[in-house]
Protein backbone atom coordinates (compact mmCIF):
# COMPACT_ATOMS: atom_id res chain seq x y z
CA UNK A 1 0.00 0.00 0.00
CA UNK A 2 2.49 2.22 0.95
CA UNK A 3 4.46 1.96 -2.32
CA UNK A 4 0.87 2.12 -4.54
CA UNK A 5 0.69 5.20 -2.76
CA UNK A 6 4.32 7.06 -2.66
CA UNK A 7 3.72 8.68 -6.13
CA UNK A 8 0.10 10.24 -5.52
CA UNK A 9 2.37 11.81 -1.98
CA UNK A 10 5.05 12.35 -4.28
CA UNK A 11 2.57 14.33 -6.97
CA UNK A 12 0.87 16.12 -4.27
CA UNK A 13 4.11 17.17 -2.56
CA UNK A 14 4.94 19.31 -5.72
CA UNK A 15 1.98 19.86 -6.77
CA UNK A 16 0.32 21.74 -3.63
CA UNK A 17 -2.66 23.00 -5.98
CA UNK A 18 -4.17 21.69 -8.71
CA UNK A 19 -6.86 21.23 -10.69
CA UNK A 20 -7.37 17.48 -12.28
CA UNK A 21 -9.66 16.35 -15.15
CA UNK A 22 -10.84 12.75 -16.14
CA UNK A 23 -10.65 12.23 -19.72
CA UNK A 24 -13.02 9.28 -20.80
CA UNK A 25 -12.08 6.77 -24.06
CA UNK A 26 -11.96 9.52 -27.47
CA UNK A 27 -13.68 6.19 -29.07
CA UNK A 28 -14.55 2.30 -28.96
CA UNK A 29 -11.96 0.77 -27.23
CA UNK A 30 -11.45 -1.20 -30.77
CA UNK A 31 -10.90 2.02 -32.52
CA UNK A 32 -7.96 2.99 -30.40
CA UNK A 33 -5.31 1.73 -32.05
CA UNK A 34 -6.15 4.11 -35.36
CA UNK A 35 -6.89 7.02 -33.21
CA UNK A 36 -4.85 9.42 -35.24
CA UNK A 37 -6.30 8.85 -38.34
CA UNK A 38 -9.78 8.35 -37.37
CA UNK A 39 -12.83 11.02 -38.54
CA UNK A 40 -13.97 13.80 -35.96
CA UNK A 41 -17.38 11.96 -35.89
CA UNK A 42 -15.97 8.77 -34.75
CA UNK A 43 -14.78 10.87 -31.31
CA UNK A 44 -16.98 10.38 -28.79
CA UNK A 45 -19.00 13.35 -27.90
CA UNK A 46 -18.14 12.89 -23.66
CA UNK A 47 -14.57 13.12 -24.54
CA UNK A 48 -15.09 15.97 -26.61
CA UNK A 49 -16.98 17.72 -23.81
CA UNK A 50 -14.30 17.12 -21.00
CA UNK A 51 -11.65 18.30 -23.99
CA UNK A 52 -13.22 21.61 -23.93
CA UNK A 53 -14.10 22.21 -20.31
CA UNK A 54 -10.15 21.12 -20.07
CA UNK A 55 -9.48 23.91 -22.88
CA UNK A 56 -11.10 26.27 -21.67
CA UNK A 57 -9.75 26.27 -18.31
CA UNK A 58 -6.27 26.16 -19.24
CA UNK A 59 -7.23 29.21 -21.75
CA UNK A 60 -8.95 30.96 -19.56
CA UNK A 61 -8.35 30.15 -15.68
CA UNK A 62 -5.16 28.45 -14.82
CA UNK A 63 -2.28 30.85 -14.07
CA UNK A 64 1.03 30.78 -15.68
CA UNK A 65 3.11 28.02 -14.66
CA UNK A 66 5.99 28.89 -12.94
CA UNK A 67 8.84 26.70 -11.34
CA UNK A 68 10.65 27.15 -8.04
CA UNK A 69 13.42 29.56 -8.92
CA UNK A 70 10.51 31.82 -10.73
CA UNK A 71 11.07 30.58 -13.82
CA UNK A 72 8.09 30.49 -16.34
CA UNK A 73 7.18 27.62 -18.32
CA UNK A 74 6.25 27.86 -21.10
CA UNK A 75 3.58 25.30 -23.22
CA UNK A 76 6.43 23.89 -25.25
CA UNK A 77 7.88 22.63 -21.60
CA UNK A 78 5.16 22.07 -19.93
CA UNK A 79 4.10 19.53 -22.60
CA UNK A 80 7.87 17.76 -22.30
CA UNK A 81 7.21 17.85 -18.66
CA UNK A 82 3.76 16.65 -18.40
CA UNK A 83 5.05 13.85 -21.26
CA UNK A 84 8.35 13.26 -18.71
CA UNK A 85 6.15 12.84 -15.69
CA UNK A 86 3.37 10.45 -17.30
CA UNK A 87 6.08 8.19 -18.98
CA UNK A 88 8.09 7.79 -15.51
CA UNK A 89 4.51 7.45 -13.80
CA UNK A 90 3.60 4.87 -16.87
CA UNK A 91 7.04 2.86 -16.08
CA UNK A 92 6.12 2.70 -12.44
CA UNK A 93 9.35 4.88 -11.08
CA UNK A 94 8.39 8.22 -9.16
CA UNK A 95 8.25 11.39 -10.70
CA UNK A 96 10.92 14.01 -9.41
CA UNK A 97 10.68 17.57 -10.65
CA UNK A 98 14.00 18.10 -10.42
CA UNK A 99 15.00 15.53 -12.35
CA UNK A 100 12.56 16.36 -15.07
CA UNK A 101 13.71 19.89 -15.33
CA UNK A 102 17.21 19.47 -15.57
CA UNK A 103 16.37 16.72 -18.38
CA UNK A 104 14.19 19.23 -19.81
CA UNK A 105 16.85 21.77 -19.87
CA UNK A 106 19.67 20.04 -21.48
CA UNK A 107 16.54 19.40 -24.40
CA UNK A 108 15.86 22.99 -24.65
CA UNK A 109 19.59 24.44 -24.77
CA UNK A 110 20.37 21.98 -27.14
CA UNK A 111 17.78 23.35 -29.32
CA UNK A 112 18.43 26.91 -28.92
CA UNK A 113 22.36 26.48 -29.61
CA UNK A 114 21.19 25.04 -32.82
CA UNK A 115 18.43 27.49 -33.78
CA UNK A 116 21.25 30.43 -32.95
CA UNK A 117 23.77 28.61 -34.94
CA UNK A 118 21.13 28.11 -37.60
CA UNK A 119 20.48 32.18 -37.58
CA UNK A 120 24.67 32.77 -37.56
CA UNK A 121 25.33 30.47 -40.31
CA UNK A 122 22.23 31.50 -42.59
CA UNK A 123 23.46 34.64 -42.11
CA UNK A 124 27.25 34.46 -43.10
CA UNK A 125 25.73 32.05 -46.35
CA UNK A 126 24.01 35.27 -47.46
CA UNK A 127 27.13 36.95 -46.57
CA UNK A 128 29.57 35.13 -48.72
CA UNK A 129 26.88 36.68 -52.18
CA UNK A 130 28.49 40.00 -51.28
CA UNK A 131 31.88 39.15 -51.57
CA UNK A 132 34.96 40.50 -52.28
CA UNK A 133 34.06 42.96 -49.09
CA UNK A 134 36.71 44.56 -46.81
CA UNK A 135 37.62 42.62 -43.61
CA UNK A 136 36.31 45.31 -41.30
CA UNK A 137 32.66 44.35 -43.09
CA UNK A 138 32.93 41.25 -42.34
CA UNK A 139 33.94 41.56 -39.06
CA UNK A 140 31.04 44.00 -38.37
CA UNK A 141 28.58 41.18 -40.32
CA UNK A 142 29.80 38.94 -37.90
CA UNK A 143 29.38 41.11 -34.67
CA UNK A 144 25.46 41.46 -36.25
CA UNK A 145 25.40 38.16 -36.85
CA UNK A 146 26.47 36.71 -33.26
CA UNK A 147 24.38 38.95 -31.57
CA UNK A 148 21.40 38.19 -33.49
CA UNK A 149 21.98 34.72 -32.65
CA UNK A 150 22.23 35.16 -29.18
CA UNK A 151 19.37 36.62 -28.91
CA UNK A 152 17.58 33.61 -30.75
CA UNK A 153 19.67 31.32 -28.43
CA UNK A 154 18.14 33.29 -25.44
CA UNK A 155 14.78 33.02 -26.58
CA UNK A 156 14.70 29.75 -26.46
CA UNK A 157 16.88 28.52 -23.66
CA UNK A 158 15.53 26.89 -21.18
CA UNK A 159 17.75 27.90 -17.22
CA UNK A 160 21.23 28.06 -18.64
CA UNK A 161 21.94 29.35 -15.03
CA UNK A 162 25.99 28.23 -15.67
CA UNK A 163 26.14 29.78 -19.34
CA UNK A 164 27.04 26.35 -20.55
CA UNK A 165 25.01 26.30 -23.92
CA UNK A 166 25.80 29.96 -24.63
CA UNK A 167 29.05 29.10 -24.45
CA UNK A 168 28.62 26.15 -26.84
CA UNK A 169 26.99 28.86 -29.08
CA UNK A 170 29.46 31.12 -28.91
CA UNK A 171 32.08 28.30 -29.87
CA UNK A 172 29.80 27.50 -32.88
CA UNK A 173 30.54 31.08 -34.14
Amino acid sequence: VVEYNFPRECIQKFFPSRKCFTFPFPTAQEKMSCLGSLDSADISSEFLKVTDHFCKFVFNDSSVKRLKDGYTVTGRVLGHLAKTYVDTISSGSVPCLENAVIAMAVIENEAAVKVGLQVYQSGMEKLKDSFPLELKDVSSKHQDLSSTATQAFMKRSFRDTEGEYLKSLEVGN
